[in-house]
């Protein structure tokens, strides 16, 4: 309420975020529980609430990092200045196809052009997101260690937050892994850089190193297949399994979840440098919907294949056998790695404004009344509103004009004023479909 304060002004305001803040939940029992600390989970206004608290730490870190770094730029490597100067004379000389030449070539390529642990040079780079954050510092180990115990002490300080020791890592990025959002980092893809054939401004080719100092984005896949081991898609050694509790699902139920784990994380690690090896996740996935479906059907996974195709296709026919549905397990094709591949999407041009209050409302709240079908003011049109379909009465069976809405299988029509107000008075209790104006969709 401290850091809220320093924004915003309206103790109106403020209160109801105080008893937001202390109005406890309700467990699955039905039960309450009083909120002893922090803000509740799941809570609408947590997220929001947590980043406006977190920004103190922004600002902190933007203060270590004002205050400890220097330097313009980094002092050149003499050794690799020396072999320039040297292979430059060697062109002048035209003794570009001797072993010598071609032996300081080779040694420039190991060696970095800046002079890497110069301590005159400090960065830090700073990124949060939610309450998951990373620290990148370009310096000593020992500057590591300082920057940690210094945000240690303002979260205990400042924040009352404890750092978790069992998370909070320092790992050297040419070495080891930094996990950050569930994706392994680190620089540069090997010990030898690769040598990729460039041309300049001036339209001649040359050899250059390429990836020795660029960031590796990984899946981790051994986390991945364990947590696909603890909801059931597999065994511990990644060998799939039918999920048992899912077989007493629609087919059409089984295929979607299943389809979902699998598009859900494809799509978030769609970037990363192992891309191709999340075809095991695939895999894993695929025949376990497979086993599931067998076990439904009591017939063996090849028999299945057979049934459903390898796409695993069930399609839902209507009441006169036509096809009315097709649902399909996702599989993907490509596995070309894509680094960019949520960086180069084109947009069409749309009205923003308009595709926002759309989704936010999708309502029919611009069409006329359903019932009149007045069009002549649409200022007036409001929406008639019911709870559940299902349970528009005590007896399970709909009455008044529920009952129309329950034929509609709808929870909200649009209608003017007047027979809104003609809804609640009874006199539309005997209204039948043929009587609307339109049926809204």
């Amino acid at each position: 309420m401290k850091t809220l304060r320093k924004k915003i002004r309206d103790e109106r305001f403020l209160n109801l975020i105080w008893k937001l803040l202390n109005a406890g939940y309700m467990d699955l029992h039905g039960r309450k529980k009083e909120s002893l600390i922090g803000s509740p989970q799941g809570g609408i206004l947590s997220p929001i609430l947590a980043n406006a608290y977190l920004h103190e730490l922004d600002e902190f870190v933007e203060e270590l990092r004002a205050k400890h770094e220097k330097g313009k730029r980094k002092e050149r490597n003499i050794t690799y200045q020396r072999l320039s100067w040297q292979k430059s004379r060697m062109v002048k000389r035209g003794e570009t196809k001797t072993k010598e030449f071609q032996c300081i070539s080779q040694q420039m390529r190991r060696l970095p052009t800046l002079q890497v642990d110069d301590p005159g040079f400090i960065r830090i780079k700073y990124l949060r997101y939610a309450d998951d954050w990373i620290v990148g510092i370009w310096g000593s180990h020992a500057l590591a260690e300082q920057v940690k115990q210094e945000i240690k002490t303002f979260l205990s300080n400042s924040l009352q937050l404890t750092l978790s020791e069992e998370k909070t890592h320092i790992t050297h990025a040419r070495t080891e892994e930094a996990l950050f959002l569930g994706t392994r980092l680190k620089l540069g893809a090997g010990a030898e850089a690769k040598l990729t054939l460039t041309t300049n401004r001036w339209g001649k080719k040359f050899k250059r190193r390429s990836t020795g100092w660029e960031t590796v984005m990984k899946a981790p896949l051994p986390k991945l297949l364990k947590r696909l081991s603890d909801r059931g898609f597999c065994t511990k050694e990644g060998k799939p399994i039918a999920k048992s509790g899912w077989a007493y699902l629609d087919t059409d139920q089984i295929i979607l979840l299943c389809s979902s784990v699998n598009r859900g994380i494809q799509n978030y690690y769609r970037f990363v440098d192992n891309w191709a090896q999340l075809q095991r996740i695939q895999y894993i996935l695929q025949y376990s919907l497979s086993m599931t479906l067998g076990r439904k059907f009591k017939i063996s996974t090849p028999k299945v294949f057979k049934r459903f195709g390898k796409a695993l296709t069930h399609v839902i026919k209507d009441k006169e056998g036509k096809e009315k549905k097709k649902v399909s397990f996702y599989l993907n094709h490509d596995w070309a790695k894509n680094r960019d591949a949520f960086q180069n999407r084109k947009r069409a041009d749309i009205d923003l404004i308009q595709s926002e209050m759309h989704m936010r409302s999708r309502s029919n709240i611009a069409k006329p009344c359903c019932i009149c079908g007045d069009t002549l003011d649409k200022a007036q049109i409001e929406m008639h509103h019911v709870r559940h379909i299902r349970k528009l009465s005590d007896k399970r069976q709909a009455t008044g004009f529920n009952r129309v809405l329950r034929m509609l299988n709808r929870k909200q029509i649009p209608v003017c004023k007047t027979c809104h107000k003609k809804i609640h008075r009874g006199k539309y209790d005997s209204l039948k479909l043929s009587d609307m104006a339109y049926l809204p969709t």
